[in-house]
This record gives structure tokens, sequence and C-alpha cells, in this order.
């Protein structure tokens, strides 16, 4: 697996890979490392539980991306990045 200058921690690690779907899915596998995925995954159950989410309803997966881009300071679809 390709190294990548993460997102989120700044620190050059083993790419995450394909984890995901999509658009979303590029932009993690390109700019995530693994070990801040794998933390994802794990804060992934207390947001879904906290928020009552259900990710088979669309509206409540676009909403679970919506936490993913921020945990990983990924820069919601259509804005800037931040810096």
């Amino acid at each position: 697996m390709a190294d990548v200058n993460c997102a989120r921690c700044g620190i050059t690690r083993e790419a995450a890979g394909r984890v995901l779907p999509g658009p979303l899915g590029d932009e993690i596998e390109q700019r995530i490392c693994a070990e801040c995925w794998a933390e994802w995954t794990q804060r992934q159950i207390r947001v879904i539980n906290h928020y009552a989410l259900q990710p088979v309803r669309k509206e409540d997966r676009e909403k679970l991306y919506e936490f993913t881009r921020e945990f990983l300071n990924l820069p919601t679809e259509g804005a800037t990045p931040r810096t």
C-alpha cells in the first residue's frame, strides 16, 4: 500500500486504502492514513449511536459522511480546504 501525507494527523504513513465507495472513498484513499481511519471506525460507532443514525437511510448516511469529513479534516464537498 502507498504512503500518504495524512490530512488529519499530518504524518506520512501507510494509506487507508479503498474504504468507502464514491468520491469520499477516493479522497480518503488519497489523503488519509490507515491509523486515522482505524481511529474513525471506532469513533463512528459512538456517533451512530449518539445521533441514532441508520446508515441504510440515505439522509443518515449523508450525515455520517459529514461527520467523517469533519473528523478526518477533509473539506466538505464544494468547500475550500482548511490550511
